[in-house]
């Protein structure tokens, strides 16, 4: 991992963002998530790693910042 992090993050999640990311460079379409799959998986890997955070109140000020992700699943591509 990288060491700038010092340790300070969730190795669960950061496994499954990677698990995620590879199955999104699946060769098969068929075998590769769907965005509504990757925005969840992504929430869910977000969500434990805040919920880390929220357990370590050891963690110094710059870590402790909770992290948000928002997405409109509401856009559609316009066409050209």
């Amino acid at each position: 991992m990288d060491p700038s992090l010092r340790g300070d993050y969730n190795s669960t999640s950061v496994w499954k963002a990677l698990e995620l990311a590879m199955s999104c460079a699946n060769p098969s379409s068929q075998r590769r998530p769907n965005m509504s799959q990757v925005i969840s998986g992504l929430k869910e890997c977000l969500t434990s790693e805040n919920l880390m955070r929220s357990k370590n109140p050891e963690l110094d000020s710059d870590s402790s910042l909770e992290m948000t992700m928002s997405f409109n699943t509401n856009v559609f591509p316009s066409a050209r």
